[in-house]
């Protein structure tokens, strides 16, 4: 196996070291605590501000049993485990999706846009049988990790790319043509943005492809970042970044597509420097919840026919945004994604009894996704679009996550099977980058599987996909790596 790597190097990894970034006794003690914290103040909160609900007792407990499997990883730490081992790493993702959930753990599940008949107690009683859920996915994909037999790492040589600013330059560039010729046909930057107020589903339908081709920008400043230790030193490195991310967002209007890689960079940056900052990681969450704010008022905007720029101009409450600040409005809409617009709870509520099963539709609907749906019009359609029509009667994606997919698909046994099969990938995962934990190239790969594919969801996988495979194939092309392994490795 060829280990080049760019000059100034990597520091070596000692053989003992985990390349996940290792946790000290004091880390795992504060992380623990803050979780044990957390459900003890709700505890407390329970007892002092009772709702009347008698599913809260039940909540309480279900969150209890989620927060001892959660911390499984870190009170039955490994050496070869650590801060972005796929197992913590989960933890703390999972973790960060309930502090948007705090309120709804506080007051109960009042009111709900897909149940709107349903009183309080039954639609708690939802977020108690989820939680439930969750945690049997939880033990599923502890089991198949743990019981996963060792898999082979894929064969892959990493090499020493040449000229790499200007090569990521040209990607970016590339990129930029793509998107002009794709902005054109839409008859021109605004008119494609007023076309997201009737519904992004239907105005970006057939722009899977631009969106594969586009983000090519983003894949190569994420190289660059990584590959070269110098890369932020250097002007050229943000003007390619800051067009890459602009390109993204209005390509197909997704807040997620800026917000995830900025989150990656800060993930690839801390593990190429192998250390944890929480302060960078707390910056970059306090900006994507700005940005998820203002982007998101802005595509509001487009639903009365017009277009409202002022939005840009940051925390400015405008008539568009109902008054909101950008900061208040991002972090509103957070925690309605996962409560009152959350798409778990309609599954978990009426399948099967008034809606059937889906019988693995959602999962067909991956690998289909390349078909063109003009060569098969009755192909099966994304999960996220599914729900917003069949439960919320909107033209909308409304994701259920990996738990209510695979209710949908198959009930209580499709959960536990998915999460078991997603802890045997998660297993191969882990070895894997542990094989090739020396090559800078590897972590781009690695990032980029960690944070996209959180969860066994179509719609992650589909995520993870359309950057995995450019980022693949970026890499082969400048040169980074090659597939298959040389005769003496």
């Amino acid at each position: 196996m060829n280990h080049l790597s760019l000059a100034p190097q990597v520091p070596a990894l000692d053989a003992s070291a985990s390349p996940f970034v290792a946790m000290t006794p004091l880390h795992r003690f504060a992380v623990g605590g803050v979780l044990i914290a957390s459900l003890v103040w709700l505890g407390i909160y329970h007892f002092l501000h009772p709702t009347g609900l008698e599913e809260m007792e039940g909540l309480f407990l279900a969150l209890g049993l989620n927060g001892l499997l959660l911390l499984a990883p870190v009170i039955a730490y490994q050496p070869t485990f650590g801060w972005f081992h796929p197992l913590v790493f989960g933890l703390l993702f999972t973790y960060l999706d309930h502090l948007r959930r705090v309120d709804v753990y506080l007051h109960g599940l009042q009111w709900h846009a897909a149940l709107p008949g349903w009183s309080a107690e039954s639609l708690t009683a939802l977020l108690n049988q989820e939680l439930l859920l969750q945690g049997l996915g939880l033990l599923a994909w502890y089991g198949g990790y743990f019981l996963s037999p060792t898999l082979p790492a894929p064969a892959v040589q990493f090499h020493r790319p040449r000229h790499l600013a200007a090569k990521v330059s040209g990607a970016v560039l590339f990129s930029a043509a793509l998107f002009s010729v794709y902005m054109q046909s839409r008859g021109g930057i605004v008119s494609h943005i007023l076309s997201w107020g009737a519904g992004r589903n239907e105005a970006l339908a057939g722009a899977f492809y631009w969106q594969f081709f586009t983000q090519l920008g983003l894949i190569g400043c994420l190289s660059w970042l990584v590959l070269d230790l110098r890369s932020t030193a250097q002007p050229l490195f943000w003007v390619c970044t800051l067009l890459s991310l602009a390109m993204a967002y209005l390509t197909g209007g997704s807040r997620s597509s800026v917000i995830y890689f900025m989150i990656m960079g800060v993930l690839a940056w801390l593990m190429r420097e192998r250390k944890m900052a929480v302060i960078q990681l707390v910056a970059i969450a306090l900006v994507g919840l700005f940005l998820m704010g203002i982007l998101g008022n802005l595509r509001a905007s487009t639903y009365g026919g017009t277009i409202d720029w002022n939005v840009l101009r940051g925390g400015a409450p405008t008539a568009s945004t109902g008054g909101e600040s950008a900061m208040t409005s991002g972090l509103s809409e957070v925690s309605q994604r996962t409560s009152v617009y959350s798409g778990v709870f309609p599954i978990i509520g009426l399948v099967p009894d008034q809606v059937d099963f889906i019988y693995g539709s959602s999962y067909l609907a991956v690998l289909t996704l390349p078909v063109p749906r003009g060569l098969w019009p009755e192909k099966p359609g994304l999960v996220a679009g599914m729900v917003g029509e069949t439960f919320f009667d909107m033209p909308v994606g409304m994701p259920p996550g990996g738990v209510g997919e695979a209710y949908w698909n198959f009930g209580v046994p499709g959960v536990a099977i998915a999460f078991f099969l997603f802890g045997i990938f998660t297993r191969w995962l882990t070895d894997s980058f542990r094989y090739y934990a020396d090559q800078p190239a590897a972590i781009v790969l690695y990032v980029i599987t960690l944070f996209l594919l959180a969860e066994p969801s179509g719609l992650s996988i589909i995520a993870w996909l359309m950057m995995l495979v450019p980022a693949v194939a970026f890499l082969m092309a400048i040169g980074a790596m090659t597939l298959g392994r040389s005769p003496g490795d």
